[in-house]
């Protein structure tokens, strides 16, 4: 059975998927309304086709054979069809706080794979 979702925590998925999408488009990121996964961003392996979700970024790498290199030993990282999904707990959005390390911990991982510029470095 289904935990229950309240308000709050409803309001902070929200937010969550918007930011994601903010801070997407900030790195450079395409929007493209039409697609199941809206975003596209070019990355150092690869563009990646990203879709924001209430609590979870499903990603698909368009370069396999890169991906692969750099993504083969990640558990989250389809090796047959590209697709790397993060998933956060429901206990993550039980605060804007905790929303925001979700965010932060998503923008972490996709940093390892942005040109030097991008990511900060």
């Amino acid at each position: 059975m289904a935990a229950h979702v309240t308000k709050h925590e409803v309001t902070q998925r929200l937010w969550f998927k918007a930011e994601v999408g903010r801070r997407l488009e900030a790195l450079g990121a395409t929007k493209r309304e039409e697609k199941c996964y809206p975003y596209l961003l070019h990355t150092r392996i690869g563009p990646v086709e990203i879709a924001p979700e209430d609590c979870w970024v499903a990603c698909v790498w368009s370069d396999l054979d890169r991906a692969k290199e750099d993504l083969l030993h990640d558990w989250r990282f389809n090796r047959h069809c590209g697709k790397w999904n993060l998933h956060y707990a429901d206990v993550m959005f039980k605060s804007r706080q905790m929303a925001q390390a979700a965010v932060d911990d998503f923008f972490c991982e996709l940093s390892v794979f942005l040109p030097a510029a991008a990511s900060g470095e």
